[in-house]
């Protein structure tokens, strides 16, 4: 698949004389807030990785973390977590939002799917978490409405909770079904922006007259183009899916738990040799993100090769090895069924939380509470007064400055005729394609050597 990402070049045709001034130092700066405490974190880390950290002793380069790190028990089977479940929560998404792209853009139905996409998205995912786990407990939702759904029937099922739930599953199942709710929404909003930049509609009206069925049209004219425009949000969902905290915390195993969340505990351990060990771990699990995203682009170009006889033979059908595995005939069905069940499974986790929020006496297997209270709610907001407050302050200052440097670097682009390059887009989503749980460890150090912790700052 050609990639269509323009080189960063002056456009002579459009541009503007450029000003000097501020506005041609906000692009600086812009790299140094996003790529700055990444770089720093890193530093942070990778030292006490190899021994370095002066403040708990640590003042000669080693690699006695590394070795403690390898004989931890249980370290395969987090790793082989980690990655079976990004893998899978990202190839899932992908093709659900793939199908519903190829089967409903450009209908009016299509444009239900576009009002929801802003709401999924504000979900957080911890809310989003938590709401799936009362879904799939033994004692939750799910099991209640079969049993209801029996009783309808006749049947007595579940009278009492089942001994297994997919809930924190040693497959982690439920882990990977929360991912695919939360990112499937990001893809498909992905590749509407993508979708505007190769003109589609046109692409597919000119293949569809050509004989083409609107499935076929879409694999073969559409999808070569657009695919490049989402590569990078989709190793930055494979990223973020494999070295996930919140939502691993809720919905995975413990024992033994993803990588990400096994580092976790050994930061916040009381024994602080630990965190030598912590550091390895984050170190590791850069290293498993960047083999992921290696071995998925060697799957992007097989998949390429092989499809390149299908996309240029010119035959007016379905058939081939892209199609049949990906967005074959059924893509319409498959797309529809998807998004309904993201979209559903999203709305019903959101209800449970608010449901549970106000819950009082709520005996298994009664589908709704027989009493409820807002004497939690009382109780968490006088808790939660201050903790809220510094949230909605650190994101109000956080946006701000985010939307600020964003209209800077955009102004200054159009005024310079300047276009974003492969290399740009790449600094872009160093960020999101970096683990947080790799550099955040490195960030804390170095705030804590600068008295800052626990501010603002």
């Amino acid at each position: 698949m050609a990639t269509p990402l323009r080189e960063l070049t002056p456009d002579t045709t459009t541009a503007l004389p450029a000003r000097r001034g501020w506005l041609a130092v906000v692009p600086w700066a812009t790299l140094a807030v996003f790529l700055g405490p990444v770089v720093l974190g890193l530093i942070g880390t990778v030292l006490p990785a190899f021994g370095y950290l002066p403040a708990l002793g640590g003042t000669g380069l080693s690699l006695d973390a590394w070795e403690r790190l390898a004989a931890t028990p249980g370290l395969a089977g987090s790793l082989r977590l980690s990655a079976v479940t990004g893998l899978a929560a990202t190839a899932l998404s992908l093709i659900i939002a793939l199908g519903v792209l190829a089967a409903g853009h450009g209908t009016r139905p299509f444009a239900w799917v576009e009002r929801l996409l802003a709401p999924l998205l504000a979900i957080p995912h911890a809310a989003m978490a938590l709401g799936l786990a009362f879904l799939l407990a033994a004692s939750g939702w799910g099991v209640r409405l079969l049993h209801g759904l029996g009783g309808l029937a006749g049947l007595e099922v579940f009278a009492t909770p089942p001994l297994y739930a997919p809930l924190q599953d040693p497959d982690g199942i439920a882990l990977t079904l929360g991912l695919v709710v939360k990112e499937t929404p990001f893809l498909v909003l992905m590749g509407l922006a993508g979708l505007g930049q190769v003109d589609a509609a046109r692409s597919l009206a000119a293949a569809r007259a050509l004989g083409y069925g609107r499935i076929a049209a879409w694999a073969k004219v559409v999808l070569p183009q657009l695919y490049p425009l989402i590569r990078l949000p989709l190793y930055a969902v494979l990223a973020f899916s494999v070295s996930v905290v919140d939502v691993a915390l809720i919905l995975g195993p413990g024992t033994p738990p993803p990588l990400a969340v096994q580092i976790l505990r050994w930061f916040n351990d009381p024994d602080l040799s630990l965190r030598f060990v912590a550091s390895a771990g984050a170190c590791l699990q850069l290293a498993l993100v960047v083999a992921l995203v290696g071995m998925w682009r060697l799957a992007e170009l097989a998949v390429a090769r092989l499809s390149h006889p299908w996309l240029t033979n010119g035959r007016r059908g379905t058939a081939g090895p892209l199609a049949g595995s990906l967005i074959g005939p059924w893509a319409r069905a498959a797309g529809v069924a998807g998004w309904a069940a993201v979209a559903g499974t999203s709305a019903a986790a959101m209800l449970a939380v608010a449901i549970w929020s106000v819950a009082w006496r709520w005996r298994f297997p009664d589908l709704l509470p027989s009493a409820v209270t807002l004497d939690t709610w009382a109780r968490g907001l006088a808790l939660l007064a201050e903790p809220l407050a510094v949230t909605v302050l650190v994101a109000a200052l956080a946006s701000a400055v985010a939307v600020a440097l964003t209209l800077g670097c955009l102004e200054y682009e159009d005024r310079a005729g300047i276009r974003p390059s492969t290399r740009a887009l790449w600094l872009l989503y160093t960020p999101l394609l970096v683990p947080q749980i790799a550099f955040l460890f490195g960030i804390q150090v170095l705030l804590v050597l600068l008295r800052l912790d626990g501010t603002l700052a």
